[in-house]
């Protein structure tokens, strides 16, 4: 084909199929080999183009030269890049964005446009040379798509190409994507058959041995030959979980082995996210260590080892040389090796653990078959000490015991170098580490002595030898009666904690040793004491009896014993009294106390029977009338026990039986004063608090609770500091307990905090309690809430300075041009004077009539006359009436009344005023030019209907300091000063009074800037419909 004339349509199709079949043809085995094809193919159509790949990161990468090698030689002398292998953004350039985002080809008129957007910044100062070589034409874009996957885009330019000519260039496309496709899928089968011999290598080696460090390093070096790595590691947590150790390197310098603590690293990245982690440039990466980097680490691919839900280490593969880089086959394949590391190492551990549980289990028979079969104590605690040395792979154990005469430790048995020096020395309990055990009766892992500050040096050892320490205390009868130790003299071997669960079940044979020797000598000394003591319970027995029916008879409680039938077999003097009977007339085997039918209730009889069968308890005490011999009843509290042969079975029953006639009457006496007595304290309106001598309190009545906040449960127990604002001085408090602990009543005025923080002033009276020795016992306060008083008593003296103030400047005014009307000298000043006069006196007039109006409003003196008011009529005629003034003052006073508001209850007369008020000091504070707004709203707040007016204004606003002050009465802030506006500041005190006797409310928005003006809304209550 000619790049000049444009062939046929047939004849193009034509060389475009036979194209795409070469192209088929000719694919070899790789990416490469597609992209070669395509670019021969098209240079045979006597065109320019080339087969650009998508990668990974959403890069395009031209894949083969896309001009003559003499042009491409000159390119590269101009610009320094190879056009192999460039890498672009398709998204920065217009036609390869949309070829791509349409999945169909694109044309577009001229070239130029699109290389200069290929081109990197730093090469477009050439543009214009770079284009004079490659010459200006059309190009079309095609995306090459296999499926549902964009592999790439196909580029073609001639000159003769035409908008139509994309349907055979995306043609061509499909062609290629198909034969990319092909390629693909090969190099998947033979990807995941070599999977499959790695999987199945590996397998072999993790079966072949139960040596972890073996198994381990063969899976390193099968993972770094299989990637084409040319170093790796294999990093596994430490027992301690916080750091981590690489424990198999390979191609690395030995002293990258040191440990790495948690968050330092690639390394934790991998464990902590467990995912695959691919640095391209580990040098330039955040988390790069400076030795890993020395060692010459280019691009690195950590990938997590996990067993079961556990991340327990880190597989790393290292590539050295710079012009190399994982790709993503290698990634995948580096995964499967990470799986079959993480198996055999949890294969070898449980292996490890299995064989370390056998061993355990072994020691452990074998210092129990000890203890059996010697009761010599030293003999049995030496054997324990070396079976635990052995199995823990120690340099020494030692048991230090306590002796209970002295109080102090002493080592009985030391299987380890300088023995003598340690079993020398004397320990108090706390002194030492041993000390400390001992006291605390908690075992102990100290994994590096020399910074532990308890530690003690023994004298004629070595001071500086490195030793780590497991303790647990020889615990009898949970009673820490000594403390076993186990040492190593090696920092890098540290005690863990599953060790020290294993060292307590040695301490716990060597706490049986401790017990069956104490019992052993115990059964000799036991045996002689009982020979003493049966001579002696003999002699004891008879007096015993003796004493028995004495106390009996002397007793003033009833006392009675029946037989399995109810019959009473004895009974002392004093039930016999209580039933109105003689002693002998209660022992003729009467049935027991109580026994008849009294108004149906159930009998005694009834309950003899039931205990005796076990259906009621052995032991019972109950509250019963007791019937006389004289038809009366007796109050009685009844002990019932039953009497049991040495077998077991009842015999009958032991009874006692106590007059509480008495303390029934002292205890109804003591309810009804402790009834009458809280009725009191619920229902005082003071605060009653009653502590102990030290503060705590012990009861609050209803009215503390509500005061301060603290329900009962929550203030019982703790101290009455819990009320304490630090308003008070200590010198006050030092006063008060002086005075309350000599006996006498303290009163004063503290100020309290309560639960939420705020303060309240209490009037408080605290009396205290003695007892009869008339020492102190209690307190008890009585507190009374002031606040409100206080307030009113400041806002009394603030309300007096203020009406002074206000009435003493017109009046001065008054005074002072008097003066100067008696002593002026013509008739133009008199006149003056006499306005000036008028103005002031008009003002006191005003402020006059204004306090009159606020302290009838206060009172509530004033007339109410509510009625069913339209708002919107009555703002109309407020309108109406201020139109002219305010025009004249080149103010726009507008109203938006809302149609169908509804009428509220209100004074009409009252409301009139408010929003007149408003209204004028809208028009007071509005300069020329501005405007004001009435509006009438429906609104909803707090979940109810409101009938809103609002008053806004574009004058000078109000600033954000002064707004919480507008209500306050004689308040006026800036603006009335800056302007001179006339008032008294009682005007919004009025509203404000009117307004809550209407049972609404006045609020106030602004920006406080001129110009953006304030905006006062007044809230009532719509009438109910």
């Amino acid at each position: 084909m000619s790049k000049s004339a444009r062939p046929e349509r047939e004849a193009l199709w034509e060389a475009v199929l036979r194209a795409a079949g070469e192209v088929a043809r000719r694919a070899a085995a790789s990416e490469d080999g597609v992209a070669r094809a395509v670019t021969e193919e098209l240079r045979q159509l006597n065109v320019s183009g080339t087969l650009t790949l998508l990668r990974p990161d959403g890069l395009l990468e031209t894949r083969t030269r896309t001009v003559s090698p003499a042009l491409e030689a000159t390119l590269r002398r101009l610009t320094g890049l190879d056009s192999v292998g460039y890498r672009f953004d398709p998204q920065r350039v217009d036609v390869y964005r949309q070829a791509l985002a349409g999945g169909q080809a694109v044309y577009a008129e001229r070239r130029s446009q699109v290389v200069a957007q290929i081109v990197p910044p730093m090469v477009r100062p050439l543009l214009p040379r770079i284009l004079h070589l490659l010459g200006e034409s059309p190009i079309i874009v095609a995306p090459v798509i296999l499926g549902a996957h964009t592999l790439g885009a196909l580029n073609v330019a001639a000159g003769w190409l035409q908008p139509e000519d994309t349907r055979v260039v995306q043609a061509f496309a499909d062609h290629a994507a198909i034969a990319l496709g092909q390629v693909r899928a090969r190099h998947e089968t033979e990807a995941s058959l070599s999977r499959e011999r790695l999987r199945n290598q590996a397998a072999a080696i993790i079966a072949s041995s139960l040596n972890p460090a073996e198994v381990v390093q063969r899976v390193l070096l099968l993972a770094i030959e299989m990637t084409g790595a040319q170093a790796g590691g294999i990093a596994l947590l430490d027992p301690d979980g916080e750091t981590v150790t690489f424990q198999y390197l390979f191609g690395l310098p030995a002293e990258l082995r040191e440990r790495r603590p948690r968050g330092q690293g690639l390394v934790w990245k991998v464990i902590e996210s467990r995912r695959p982690v691919l640095t391209e440039d580990y040098a330039h990466s955040p988390d790069a260590i400076a030795a890993w980097v020395r060692a010459g680490l280019h691009s690195t691919l950590g990938l997590p080892l996990v067993v079961g839900e556990e991340a327990i280490g880190a597989l790393g593969l290292f590539i050295l040389d710079r012009s190399r880089f994982f790709q993503a086959e290698q990634v995948e394949t580096a995964e499967a090796f990470a799986q079959m590391a993480a198996i055999a190492i949890r294969n070898s551990r449980s292996f490890a653990e299995a064989r370390g549980r056998a061993e355990e289990s072994r020691a452990l028979i074998r210092s129990a078959v000890t203890i059996s079969s010697s009761l010599d104590l030293q003999t049995v605690l030496t054997e324990i000490c070396e079976q635990a040395k052995g199995l823990f792979q120690a340099d020494g154990s030692r048991i230090h015991l306590l002796d209970p005469e002295s109080g102090r430790l002493r080592c009985v048995v030391a299987v380890q170098p300088d023995a003598e020096a340690i079993m020398r020395m004397e320990l108090a309990p706390g002194q030492g580490l041993t000390g400390a055990v001992l006291q605390s009766g908690e075992p102990l892992i100290v994994n590096d002595v020399s910074i532990d500050q308890r530690a003690i040096h023994v004298p004629g050892t070595p001071e500086d030898d490195p030793e780590v320490l497991a303790l647990v205390p020889l615990k009898v009868r949970q009673r820490t009666m000594g403390v076993m130790t186990v040492l190593r003299f090696d920092l890098d071997r540290p005690f863990v904690p599953r060790e020290l669960e294993l060292l307590n079940a040695f301490a716990a044979h060597a706490a049986v040793a401790l017990e069956n020797a104490h019992l052993y000598g115990q059964i000799g000394a036991q045996a002689q004491r009982l020979e003493a003591e049966v001579a002696a319970r003999t002699r004891q027995l008879a007096m015993s009896e003796a004493r028995y029916r004495a106390l009996v008879e002397t007793s003033l409680a009833g006392i009675f014993q029946a037989d399995l039938d109810g019959r009473i077999v004895y009974a002392n003097q004093a039930l016999a009294r209580m039933m109105g009977m003689t002693q002998a007339e209660m022992s003729s085997r009467l049935p027991l106390p109580g026994s008849q039918r009294v108004d149906n209730q159930p009998i005694h009889l009834d309950r003899f029977a039931a205990r005796m069968h076990g259906d009621r308890p052995a032991k019972e005490v109950y509250d019963f009338e007791l019937p006389t011999a004289v038809g009366g009843s007796l109050p009685t509290l009844f002990a019932v026990s039953m009497i049991e042969d040495e077998d077991g079975r009842p015999q009958g029953v032991t009874g006692l039986v106590l007059d509480i006639s008495e303390r029934k009457s002292l205890e109804a006496a003591l309810q009804a004063e402790r009834d009458r007595l809280h009725a009191i304290l619920t229902h005082i309106g003071d605060a009653v608090v009653v502590t102990d001598t030290d503060g705590r309190i012990e009861y609050v009545n209803p009215a503390w609770e509500r005061l301060n906040g603290f329900a009962s449960q929550e203030a019982v127990g703790e101290n009455v500091r819990m009320l304490n604002s630090g308003k008070q001085t200590a010198e006050l408090y030092s006063d008060m307990w002086a005075t309350l602990l000599s006996g006498r009543t303290w009163r004063g005025q503290l100020v309290n905090q309560r639960r939420d923080g705020s303060l309240y002033d209490a009037a408080v009276t605290i009396a205290p309690i003695e007892d009869e020795q008339h020492r102190v016992v209690n307190m008890v306060g009585v507190q009374v809430d002031i606040s409100a008083l206080k307030e009113l008593d400041r806002m009394k003296s603030q309300f007096v300075s203020d009406v002074s103030h206000e009435l003493r400047t017109p009046l001065t005014n008054i005074r002072l041009y008097l003066d100067l009307l008696g002593s002026a000298p013509d008739g133009e000043r008199k006149a003056r004077y006499l306005e000036t006069l008028r103005r002031e006196s008009e003002r006191l007039t005003n402020l006059i009539d204004d306090l009159l109006s606020l302290s009838r409003l206060e009172a509530g003196t004033i007339a109410f006359n509510p009625r069913p008011t339209d708002l919107n009529a009555l703002l109309t005629a407020l309108v109406e009436d201020r139109r002219a003034l305010a025009a004249s003052r080149g103010l726009a006073l507008s109203l938006e009344p809302e149609t169908g508001l509804p009428r509220v209850m209100g004074d009409e007369r009252l409301l009139t005023q408010v929003f007149t008020n408003l209204l004028t000091n809208a028009m007071n504070y509005t300069l020329d030019g501005g405007r004001i707004a009435l509006r009438t709203r429906t609104r909803a707040s707090d979940e109810a209907p409101w009938v809103t007016v609002e008053v806004e204004d574009s004058g000078l606003g109000i600033p954000f300091e002064e707004q919480t002050q507008l209500f306050r009465r004689f308040f006026r802030g800036m603006a009335s000063r800056e302007t001179k506006a006339p008032g008294t500041g009682l005007g919004l005190a009025i509203c404000k009074e009117i307004v809550d006797r209407h049972a609404g409310r006045v609020t106030v928005e602004s920006e406080g800037k001129p110009g953006l003006g304030t905006k006062f809304t007044v809230w009532l209550r719509p009438m109910a419909v």
